[in-house]
């Protein structure tokens, strides 16, 4: 059975089986969690683990206890009892507290001033100012704001590091080349003292601290296995040594840093006095920003690598308990080290238990090698930190950063000089101009232009990038918030979108990116919703998040905006505002770039009509031409002129047609599209155009009749465009000319001539010409039914506007109707062709008739339905 199979004790822990319930115990002393998951493997790494970093602390201890002006034991104090509370109560598992470059400096800048260096005085200050950085850590740790850090930006960091670099670099000038300059002289004062005492360098110094860097650079390049900064230390001392028993250190000069005490760290006790504590106030704020955003960077980065979760708040915890307990066991201010926490992982540290072994194989180095410290030279502990100084300046990330973004490279340059002077103020003016940079571009979302998605079936948009927009209706992403410091902007950009172009009345917000909106914001867009409805748009909102939406319900904005304005995710939005665009400019669209934009019907139910002129350039073409091109500007739309050709040699001869009829268009305003056809039957070109262009409504011409009235007069080429086209047929004689007077309609009450009498009322309505209906009947007998069917149809039309009566008449229709026309005034008679009048009659209903003549197929896919269904889709 597999449970009875051994378990293997040498399994190390991992993300997951690290994962125990915390409980009550484990949020206050988290080394209860981690603590019953040591096993002999992880005993084994841990052990490795430790004393590897027992070893690199040696030297990093002493150079930054020098770098913070105190003796260089207490950079080894540092090291101890800090690194053992932070590992236990810490929740990073390679985390290793202790001494660091940056807060060395921090700790020599804020107190130099103060207290001489080294001095009495001044371990009291640095004992208390640690004491206060436990503590305002601590506090921020169980106050849970581990966010904190977050406000001080990876720029910054760079920044303050690399000017903090600097300084460590010009407080070791007088140790490397000899010179005197008092402790805590300014940055700008060590440099113009470099060059007024050139000629007073120590050259058997310099040789020095020159031999140490260029063993540090070597070893650190070609001897990876060895820590460099031994081996820079032992060759440093052994040619200080060889150089003061051959010359005598009186005539070197060479000085060293003396014996280091071969001791556990003495107990100490921290200042309380209110004199001292309004001296490190101050500084121990900044050293407790600076010391958690190195400690949280550090432990993140590294926890990337090992896949554990860490808990800021937790490690502001473990940070603070650290430098409390530490102040009374003579460490000063520590945090998280790079360099320890770094090696600690690449050893195989499996558990916070590296880092108390590492402090306990610390305690024996130090009782065992203290002594030699007095053979290690102030010049050689100088080139050591030149090296220190030269790492920590992060060059490829400066250079991305300049290049990348030149704001940004300000606030690292601000940093950066700001550090050199006042090392409070870098740090303090990084994050001012950082917090700057974020309000000023949070106060400028980003606007960004939409178009709907190409793809069938999307509901999402993409970027317009130079794509058409609709000419009524804009479509933008506010990628960002709209509060009180961007609610101006975002009110202007709106503003500015219907001053480009006063057509789109109404905005589309695609609110997926719009994060958040306060009350500012939500009265900038209750008052842009309420301009936008004065101009007859709207403001709309697509997938705008839950949360924001009950903000502006509860706050009574909906009301303005709309309660039906909000849509949300996967609605076909750009379809339900199609029904609120404006018609009239829908006509003359060519963008078409909302789905039912490429439909059938106007925002307003109205059909989308499509003309199309077939003209064969003779004089029978003009009055044809003329209607078409006043149709077609009625109606607001492009106007196809269609020629057919027999082969395409004849294309120049096709051109030279159509560009009559352009030409007349233009002068007209209405804008044409030519369209050449080959072929030897002029009927099946025709029809094939009209099918190809999704034609409403072809126009065509009619020659003079010849011979007996009493024949057909419509003629074959007609008669065969009727019969095979799939649309409405516009027949204009050659003495037609262009409605003014009267629209007759004939109907004989069947379901055909009802969309026989919408297609006139629709085309009525354009070119604002009454309308007739005209029923024949054959005995007086039928004239009530017919007159009941006539005031339904004329109350239809009505409604829409349209001025309209209706006539009965008796005779055969054939006669009747065009009779009826003559005696109207009518200039436009409208038939259906498969109505019960027969296609003989309506043939020579047309044969009758001088005026244009249009002719309704029933089948046509061209279907009126009511304004008010279509505005209901």
């Amino acid at each position: 059975m597999a449970s009875a199979l051994p378990q293997p004790l040498g399994d190390a822990p991992t993300p997951a089986n690290m994962k125990l319930p915390a409980g009550p115990l484990g949020k206050f002393f988290p080394f209860l969690l981690w603590w019953p998951l040591i096993t002999r493997r992880s005993l084994k790494d841990d052990l490795l683990a430790g004393f590897s970093g027992a070893l690199i602390v040696l030297p990093q201890g002493v150079a930054f206890a020098t770098i913070a002006g105190l003796p260089p034991q207490y950079g080894l104090y540092a090291a101890m009892m800090p690194a053992v509370i932070g590992a236990l109560f810490g929740s990073s598992w390679h985390l290793v507290s202790g001494p660091t470059t940056a807060i060395s400096i921090a700790v020599f800048a804020a107190l130099s001033h103060q207290a001489e260096p080294g001095s009495a005085q001044y371990i009291n200050l640095v004992l208390t100012l640690t004491f206060l950085v436990g503590v305002f850590q601590l506090v921020l740790g169980l106050a849970r704001m581990g966010a904190l850090v977050n406000f001080i930006s990876h720029t910054v960091v760079i920044g303050f590091t690399a000017g903090a670099a600097i300084l460590i670099a010009a407080s070791q000038v007088r140790n490397f080349f000899g010179i005197d300059i008092p402790r805590g002289t300014p940055f700008y004062e060590i440099i113009r003292q470099l060059i007024v005492q050139a000629g007073n360098i120590n050259p058997w110094v310099a040789g020095v601290g020159g031999i140490t860097l260029a063993t540090g650079i070597l070893a650190r390049r070609y001897l990876k296995k060895i820590p460099y900064m031994i081996a820079a230390m032992i060759v440093g001392s052994i040619v200080a040594e060889i150089l003061n028993l051959w010359q005598g250190q009186d005539s070197t000069g060479i000085m060293t840093v003396g014996a280091l005490p071969a001791q556990l760290p003495p107990l100490s006790m921290p200042d309380f006095s209110l004199d001292t504590l309004r001296h490190t106030l101050g500084p121990a704020l900044v050293i407790t920003m600076l010391a958690l955003t190195e400690a949280v960077s550090i432990s993140r980065a590294i926890a990337v690598r090992s896949e554990q979760r860490i808990d800021a708040n937790q490690e502001f915890i473990g940070q603070g308990l650290s430098n409390l307990v530490g102040s009374f066991f003579s460490a000063y201010a520590s945090s998280g080290s790079f360099n320890r926490s770094g090696v600690n992982y690449e050893a195989g540290a499996r558990t916070p238990l590296a880092s108390i072994f590492a402090t306990a194989f610390l305690l024996l180095v130090l009782l065992l090698v203290a002594p030699l410290a007095a053979y290690l030279p102030n010049a050689a502990m100088g080139g050591i930190l030149f090296l220190v100084a030269w790492g920590l300046i992060d060059f490829h990330h400066i250079s991305h950063i300049w290049h990348t973004s030149k704001a940004e490279s300000v606030i690292l340059g601000a940093t950066l000089v700001g550090t050199l002077f006042n090392l409070e103020a870098g740090i303090f003016i990084g994050v001012f101009l950082s917090l700057v940079m974020y309000l000023y571009r949070s106060s400028k979302p980003e606007i960004v232009p939409l178009v709907p998605a190409p793809e069938e079936g999307a509901y999402h948009f993409v970027r317009a990038k130079g794509r058409p927009e609709c000419p009524q209706m804009r479509i933008v992403r506010i990628n960002g918030s709209v509060y009180f410091g961007a609610a101006s902007f975002v009110q202007q950009a709106l503003q500015q979108i219907d001053e480009d172009n006063p057509q789109q009345k109404s905005v589309l917000i695609a609110a997926a990116s719009l994060n958040t909106i306060d009350i500012a914001g939500a009265e900038i867009l209750a008052q842009e919703a309420r301009r936008r409805r004065r101009l007859g748009g709207g403001l709309y909102f697509y997938r705008l998040n839950q949360a924001n939406y009950q903000f502006l319900r509860q706050g009574g904005y909906t009301k303005d905006i709309g309660e039906g304005a909000f849509f949300p995710v996967m609605t076909d939005v750009t379809s339900a505002l199609y029904w609120t665009l404006d018609p009239d400019i829908c006509r003359t669209c060519k963008t078409r770039i909302f789905k039912p934009c490429t439909g059938k019907l106007l925002p307003d139910g109205f059909r989308r009509q499509r003309l199309l002129l077939a003209t064969d350039g003779s004089e029978f073409s003009h009055a044809p031409q003329e209607i078409a091109i006043a149709l077609a500007k009625s109606f607001g739309v492009t106007l196809d002129v269609m020629t057919s050709v027999p082969t395409a040699e004849d294309d120049e001869m096709a051109r030279a047609r159509l560009a009559v009829a352009t030409r007349a268009a233009l002068v007209a305003g209405v804008h044409t599209e030519e369209i050449v056809r080959h072929g030897k039957q002029a009927v099946k070109e025709v029809v094939a155009a009209a099918t190809t262009a999704d034609t409403n409504i072809v126009i065509i011409g009619r020659r003079p009749p010849r011979g007996d009235l009493k024949q057909r007069l419509l003629g074959d080429i007609a008669e065969q465009i009727i019969d095979q086209a799939h649309c409405h047929v516009l027949i204009a004689g050659w003495q037609s000319q262009m409605w003014r007077q009267r629209i007759l309609v004939a109907s004989d009450g069947s379901m055909d001539s009802d969309r026989v009498a919408e297609i006139a009322g629709q085309i009525s309505k354009v070119t604002h010409i009454p309308l007739t209906l005209v029923a024949t009947v054959a005995t007086g007998r039928d004239r009530e039914n017919a007159a009941d069917d006539l005031a339904l149809k004329a109350a239809r039309i009505r409604v829409e506007g349209i001025e309209c009566d209706s006539l009965i008449v008796e005779g055969a229709p054939e006669q009747a109707i065009p009779a009826a026309a003559r005696e109207l005034g009518a200039d436009l008679v409208v038939i259906g062709y498969q109505q019960s009048l027969g296609r003989g009659m309506a043939d020579q209903i047309i044969g009758r008739l001088d005026c244009a003549v249009l002719v309704v197929r029933s089948g046509a896919e061209a279907p009126q339905i009511d304004s008010a269904v279509a505005k209901q889709a």
